[in-house]
């Protein structure tokens, strides 16, 4: 079995970079100007290429580049997990920090409690946290609202 893809994308796509690390995908947004560092670093971290920069087709780069259309996130999204015949897998989903791509992990219910809003601490009992950014996670309808952004862009979603 072949280990997941891990992404770099440059920073015009950083809305899909987002999504892939909600379905669970290793994704590193590069903040800088698309060009040679970007190629550099995503070769030497393994990683596939995604830009909307048609000119970069046409520069020297061995590994591997999908030049993603200009269009809205979940046609894009749709477009990337196509070509690379991904799917789209519950229990992968929700792992990785959406702000800055680290793990997640469940803590304390305890932990949380003056680190997320009251009406939140009172109704969840599952927390996450990604020790990188401090950002905190519960199962609030965000779950729901992602299915139905999946179901309405024609992703299909795997158990």
């Amino acid at each position: 079995m072949n280990a997941a893809p891990a992404f770099l994308v440059d920073a015009s796509l950083a809305g899909l970079g987002r999504w892939l690390r909600l379905l669970g995908f290793d994704t590193l947004v590069y903040t800088g100007e698309a060009g040679r560092p970007m190629m550099k670093m995503a070769l030497e971290d393994h990683r596939i290429l995604l830009t909307r920069r048609f000119d970069m087709r046409a520069r020297q780069f061995s590994g591997r580049l999908v030049l993603v259309p200009e269009a809205s996130v979940g046609f894009q999204l749709r477009f990337v997990l196509d070509k690379l015949g991904l799917a789209v897998r519950r229990n992968q989903m929700y792992r990785l920090c959406v702000l800055c791509n680290a793990p997640v992990r469940p803590i304390p219910v305890e932990e949380a409690r003056d680190r997320v809003p009251t009406y939140v601490f009172q109704h969840c009992r599952l927390f996450h946290i990604c020790d990188q950014c401090g950002k905190i996670y519960w199962r609030g309808t965000h779950p729901r609202n992602a299915e139905r952004f999946l179901r309405d862009n024609g992703i299909p979603l795997d158990d």
